[in-house]
């Protein structure tokens, strides 16, 4: 990676991002993310090394966007719990039935894809998750303070991990074709079932 870029890394970035999320990793070619970007397969591979060394760049790039994704709708959100947690799953089912295509979400699709094949895959998505997890975690933790919730202290963070599952099934159940009204449903009652199961 040594030398000057001769190219704008962040429109590469977006056009491989896009290249293997729509068609996955093994379908995916320097040469097809050349020809979408315009940089050339030497400078990509002078840049990254291989194919893998590009696919890892955009993960990373892509897995820290999820994280900032989901702190950006839990921080915002000033309603109860049980507003918090509907509305955190909504979020999620817009943005993951906002492609005509519902190709599901890059991290979750790489792991089924290269999860036994490439361990840097699972480390980089383990600790995506794990950041997710404390996000909604420290949510959890503020309803307690605020007197919404009663559970002990050892149930507030699988209870984080068990509603970054739930946002990680509708993601799955869009993929499949499932209707918008029916993912919406399920988040809102997520979040009733979410803040009863802790009260």
């Amino acid at each position: 990676m040594a030398g000057t870029r001769r190219f704008d890394e962040h429109t590469l970035l977006d056009c491989a991002q896009e290249t293997f999320w729509v068609n996955g990793y093994d379908q995916t070619s320097i040469e097809d993310i050349s020809l979408l970007s315009g940089v050339g397969n030497g400078s990509i591979y002078a840049a990254y090394g291989s194919k893998l060394g590009l696919f890892l760049a955009v993960f990373s790039r892509y897995c820290e966007g999820r994280v900032t994704f989901v702190d950006g709708i839990v921080t915002a959100h000033h309603g109860d719990f049980e507003s918090a947690v509907a509305n955190y799953l909504d979020k999620v089912v817009a943005d993951c039935t906002s492609f005509e295509d519902r190709r599901g979400c890059l991290m979750l699709n790489s792991v089924a894809e290269l999860g036994t094949r490439f361990p840097e895959v699972l480390a980089i998505s383990s600790r995506a998750v794990s950041r997710m997890e404390d996000v909604v975690t420290v949510r959890v933790a503020q309803g307690i303070e605020d007197g919404e919730l009663s559970i002990s202290s050892a149930e507030i963070e699988p209870l984080g991990a068990h509603i970054v599952l739930v946002s990680q099934g509708l993601i799955n159940l869009s993929r499949i074709g499932t209707p918008v009204e029916r993912l919406r449903g399920i988040a809102t009652l997520s979040g009733r079932l979410s803040a009863l199961q802790a009260a």
